[in-house]
């Protein structure tokens, strides 16, 4: 069994992939540029047919005759690249399983189109899956145990003067943040907060900047941080991955999100949930010594647990990956 990943193309997925690739059997479907070229002539011809259009489907099947997939294989799609360009006729002619996770916020319409396709649709929203009828999958870290290891090496000891880490699109977010930063701040702590503009962003702010940080920034300032802060954007409950990140790398957390304290990561010692707007008990928090959670929680938010639940529902008879 193989699996294929198509439309992930954020650094943090393909820091994923690659970390996976170290102990499965996974390769990501890239539509060359020649590809792209003729598929978008493709699609200017067909503009100016009246009649009949020219398909590209014999294009998809180029591509995917290179990966000599099979119909024991599993391909597993992102929803925010699996309707662009030639990504959808690359899906529909795949010969094995087709799986599509939602990490965004959706409405019934689109999970209706992609149960047509897809043999499983997946969300990190409780919420969003028991309105619209999809299957929930906890949110799960880009890196596995061993891999989180090798980033906490290089991690420093914690500072005199507590560091808190905030980094995230502003999508209409910004006052709650900054009110968060002047909080911490009164509190004696650094504020490493950075809001990257979107088309929410108006005014102006301290913590603005153009463009959000390459991951690998983010990685090195989480690990250099002594607390993460996780603000959830409005309507959404499942958690981040900077929640992740708190414990995959052993760091505190303060989060607004109220739905933490029931997860199995959950403990009071390493996250620090906001109620009434206000840090009230923070300093006995941040005193407090961290409480290093089990890896048998920790395998449950890998990236190698997502495999495993994903082949367990697609094929219920066959071993773990």
């Amino acid at each position: 069994m193989k699996y294929f990943f198509i439309g992930w193309t954020a650094q943090y997925e393909k820091t994923m992939i690659a970390n996976l690739a170290r102990r499965h059997d996974v390769s990501t479907i890239t539509v060359p540029n020649f590809a792209k070229r003729l598929n978008r002539y493709l699609i200017s011809i067909n503009k100016r047919l009246k009649r009949r259009s020219i398909g590209n489907q014999w294009l998809a099947s180029r591509i995917l005759a290179a990966h000599k997939e099979s119909s024991d294989d599993i391909l597993i799609c992102n929803e925010g690249q699996s309707g662009r360009g030639l990504n959808p006729s690359i899906i529909q002619q795949f010969k094995g399983k087709k799986v599509l996770l939602v990490r965004d916020l959706v409405d019934a319409n689109y999970v209706r189109n992609a149960l047509l396709t897809f043999d499983n649709v997946y969300s990190f929203d409780k919420a969003q899956c028991e309105e619209f009828g999809m299957q929930y999958m906890d949110q799960f870290f880009p890196y596995g145990i061993d891999d989180a290891k090798r980033l906490c090496s290089t991690t420093r000891a914690p500072g005199v003067t507590p560091t808190c880490f905030f980094l995230g699109r502003d999508k209409g977010r910004v006052r709650a943040i900054e009110s968060m930063a002047q909080q911490l701040q009164r509190q004696g702590c650094i504020a490493d907060f950075h809001i990257a503009k979107d088309y929410s962003s108006t005014g102006t702010s301290d913590y603005y900047i153009d463009d959000i940080l390459p991951y690998e920034e983010n990685i090195k300032r989480s690990l250099q941080a002594d607390i993460l802060v996780d603000i959830n954007q409005e309507g959404q409950s499942g958690i981040t991955l900077r929640v992740l990140e708190s414990i995959f790398f052993n760091k505190k957390l303060i989060t607004a999100n109220q739905t933490v304290n029931s997860l199995n990561l959950f403990r009071p010692e390493n996250i620090f949930i906001v109620r009434d707007d206000t840090l009230h008990g923070l300093q006995d928090f941040i005193a407090t010594p961290v409480r290093p959670i089990p890896e048998a929680i920790l395998h449950h938010y890998s990236p190698d647990h997502m495999l495993e639940q994903i082949t367990a529902d697609m094929f219920p008879s066959s071993p773990k990956p």
